[in-house]
């Protein structure tokens, strides 16, 4: 019997095939948008769960509060407390740790001569595979890091490194400015292991035996494996536990926290110091630290947000199928009265049409998996995500699309079904069949929630695409896709100002360049350190003030186009604008000056070691003026308010990177160019660069991925309505074939006509906007929360939201009410 009612929804699908089409159409694209969503979110919510013990491994960090009440997240704990914790608590079942330092590590495969320079590096002790999953596809595959001077790598890096060469026992290079102190160590890889997945927060390239660095740290191996130590030792680590019982959680919490306090007493700091430990499955949307550097933890509110998504999205589909089988069951009535005339049952019947609908469903979730099989590359680039098949074709997954398609069989024939089998033969079969009132009411109730949702999501998204732009628009970002950025650190000695200068009049010799500068990394990353400076205006007051000093060079202002509004830019020429700065808009306001008045004041900071509020309180105090204002911009993220800056036109002696502004639609030409001037002043040293709007990207990605996904999934809702209003129109339009008739026989125009037909879709889509505005405008407002600088809610937002779905409402469904409209009257007199 099922194989007959399967043989009858493939005939009916083809005698009714553009029915089909329209069916098929809008759940394949449904279906489609929902998996592709279900990937996302299903990644996002397995994040760090392939490690071995993931269940049972957790990490430490730390809090430390100031004494103005600032506090200070960071994934970090004191070299040995891990050891500490093992020794004295029963159930810790492994420990590990690693540390990796900021600055690109220089690594040479000096048989090739090919240097590459990486971030993507970490120093860990050995037992680091037994805790974190390092899938080894080639090597050593018990103990990689066994030896001394081990390297493991992954594939690609092996590739980038390597090339086609076989990596294993190959002999490298590795040089750091800070933990190898500028000195090469040699290390041989030992080991190759896959491209960690996306999401695993432990996701570096490049892994070293830590031990490597006994020559440069002193008593390196004491300071990992002291259990405790006194807590001033001044080296930290990235540290896990494998702890089977979690109740021993809050114990070893408190027991931290209270040696802290020890060791804090004993050296009479001014700080609260709070230990932090965490899940490892926890920390990707942990909301009081980000514990990685690579990525930003994540908030779990916008997995929510893409789920409702994914949700209205199947809904949205299910309303199309909805409305068009009710619409369409008068064509099938004669055949429900003839069969429940033979002796057809109601639930044969409701059986059968529920049958039809798994089927449609069924074959329209095989087009939606081709649709997500050939868009995945492109969506994985949207995501940062790495997806294949096989992320759809595992046991979990596979679950969730069966529950999927349930549910959307569920959704979408359960309506119809009870609809169709519910006809009275003795009516049918007498011509006499008639929608009653409550089906119309009640599929324009479903089509007045597909504007709502089509009209709430259209909203949202034009919000956050302006909110994003917003926040990409910074100064320093205006030409950011035009500013290279070119590390000038990591290398085995300091490069000296001379071979920066030599290097900039080089490339300045090319009458392209718009402007060169050198200054700190920019924008300022939460994790970068702070860039206090104490500043003292003596001509005003006598009080000392901590802002934020940027260190550039004379050309800073103008390669970033800062705005000057009172005084004037560095002068190169001018020997004592070497002491000067520049002061923004909110430190004028902090000191209660106008620009005009603030220009020429005079300064007084502290000669500083290394640029940051480390202090040498042997030098003279630096005394300069303050030469010029310049307007506010963003050098942070912009959930931040700007705080008061200054600008310096001496440069960092470390945090140093090449700013190049690049003519624009010529970049991959000069940047061969750079490449190869850099080669020739900086020989042995690696070139590495990025695009300063690529920073601000990260800054914000996953806003910008959310918004990404949220804008291209609301006009893919928006799609799939039109599809199901187009079918509707048609329905609707040849239901009324015969009263079209009538009214233009008695005189009615085309244009009434079609005004009258137009005026149901517009009083639904009224009712739809009254609804979904005030949604979309409180869900909004909730968002923009978050950040300190907002777009502003306008109403030109929701008009011309309103406006664009108007005129895609009237594109679609004013075809056919057109044709309708122009019919001859003659023809459809002659309807029935």
């Amino acid at each position: 019997m099922i194989f007959n009612y399967i043989l009858l929804a493939f005939r009916n699908m083809v005698r009714q095939r553009g029915y089909a089409i329209v069916n098929l159409l809008g759940l394949a694209v449904g279906l489609a948008s929902a998996l592709f969503i279900l990937l996302y979110v299903r990644d996002e919510l397995t994040f760090d769960t392939m490690h071995p013990f993931a269940e049972n491994t957790y990490r430490m960090g730390y809090i430390v509060q100031s004494p103005n009440g600032e506090k200070e997240a960071a994934p970090y704990a004191p070299a040995g407390w891990d050891n500490y914790i093992q020794a004295n608590y029963a159930g810790i079942k492994g420990i590990t740790s690693y540390t990796s330092w900021g600055m690109p590590t220089s690594i040479n495969y000096v048989a090739k001569e090919r240097i590459i320079l990486t971030e993507d590096i970490i120093w860990a002790e050995p037992s680091i595979t037994n805790l974190i999953y390092l899938p080894i596809i080639r090597g050593n595959q018990n103990q990689p890091l066994k030896e001394l001077n081990a390297l493991v790598l992954t594939k690609s890096a092996a590739k980038e490194l390597f090339g086609d060469e076989d990596p294993i026992n190959k002999m490298v290079t590795v040089t750091h400015q800070w933990s190898t102190r500028g000195k090469n160590v040699e290390m041989v890889v030992t080991a190759v292991i896959d491209d960690l997945p996306s999401n695993s927060h432990v996701n570096p390239k490049y892994i070293a035996n830590i031990l490597a660095l006994k020559p440069f740290i002193k008593d390196l191996e004491n300071l990992l494996g002291n259990a405790m130590g006194d807590g001033n030792n001044g080296f930290w680590t990235q540290s896990y536990f494998v702890c089977e019982d979690a109740k021993r959680i809050p114990l070893i919490e408190a027991d931290l926290q209270k040696r802290a306090n020890e060791i804090i007493a004993k050296n009479k700091w001014n700080i609260k110091f709070t230990p932090v430990i965490r899940k490892i499955t926890d920390i990707h949307f942990d909301k009081e630290m980000d514990w990685t550097i690579d990525h930003k933890t994540a908030d779990i509110n916008y997995m929510y947000v893409l789920i409702t998504i994914a949700f209205l999205i199947l809904v949205v589909a299910c309303i199309n199928y909805i409305n068009l089988a009710t619409a369409r069951s008068a064509g099938r009535a004669r055949e429900i009265g003839l069969r429940k005339t033979f002796g057809g049952i109601r639930s044969q019947l409701f059986f059968q049409f529920m049958m039809e609908s798994f089927v449609l469903v069924l074959i329209s979730f095989f087009l939606a998996l081709l649709v997500v099989i050939f868009l995945e590359p492109q969506f994985n680039h949207l995501t940062g995500k790495s997806f294949s098949i096989g992320h759809i074709f595992n046991g979990p997954m596979l679950l969730i699309i069966l529950g999927v398609v349930i549910i959307v069989t569920l959704l979408a024939g359960s309506y119809p079904a009870l609809f169709v089998s519910g006809f009275q033969p003795a009516i049918v079969l007498k011509g006499k069949f008639a929608f009653r009132k409550g089906s119309t009411v009640f599929r324009q109730f479903l089509t007045t929630l597909q504007f709502v949702v089509a009209v709430t999501l259209l909203t949202g998204t034009v919000i956050i695409v302006r909110q994003m732009d917003l926040l990409k628009k910074s100064k320093l970002n205006e030409a950011g896709n035009q500013i290279v950025s070119i590390r000038y650190g990591g290398f085995n000695s300091p490069a000296t100002d001379q071979q920066f200068l030599g290097f900039k009049n080089r490339i300045l010799a090319d009458p392209e360049i718009e402007a060169m500068t050198i200054g700190n990394h920019l924008p300022r990353l939460d994790f970068f350190g702070p860039i206090n400076m104490q500043m003292q205006f003596p001509d005003i007051n006598e009080e000392k003030h901590q802002w934020f000093q940027l260190n550039g060079d004379y050309d800073f202002p103008k390669t970033f186009g800062l705005k000057i509004i009172a005084g004037r830019d560095f002068d190169p020429k001018n020997l004592a604008d070497s002491t000067a700065i520049l002061l923004n808009q909110t430190a004028i306001n902090a000191l209660h000056l106008t620009p005009q008045e603030a220009v020429g004041k005079t300064v007084v900071r502290p000669d500083y070691v290394m640029g940051y509020s480390r202090l040498d309180t042997t030098k003279a105090p630096v005394t300069g003026l303050v030469v010029g204002v310049v307007e506010d911009f963003a050098y942070q993220s912009m959930r931040k308010k700007v705080e008061p800056l200054a600008i310096s036109p001496k440069p960092h002696t470390v945090d140093r990177i090449i700013y190049v502004r690049l003519p624009a639609g010529k970049m991959q030409e000069k940047i061969a160019s750079l490449e190869k001037t850099w080669r020739t002043n900086f020989p042995g040293f690696g070139f590495d660069y990025w695009f300063v709007d690529e920073v601000f990207g990260n800054m914000y990605q996953n806003e910008t991925k959310v918004a990404a996904l949220t804008e291209r999934f609301s006009w893919l809702a928006i799609l799939i309505t039109c599809v199901g209003l187009y079918g509707l129109a048609s329905f609707m339009s040849e239901q009324r074939t015969k009263e079209i008739g009538i009214r233009k026989s008695m005189g009615a125009t085309s244009g009434q006509i079609l005004f009258l037909l137009l005026k149901v879709f517009a009083k639904l889509l009224i009712i739809a906007c009254l609804i979904a505005i005030p949604i979309a405008y409180y869900l909004s407002a909730q968002w923009l929360e978050s950040f300190v600088y907002r777009t502003d809610l306008t109403v030109w937002i929701f008009g011309g939201t309103i406006g664009l779905i108007a005129v895609i409402t009237l594109i679609t469904v004013g075809y056919e009410s057109l044709k309708a409209s122009l019919s001859n009257p003659v023809k459809a007199l002659r309807h029935e």
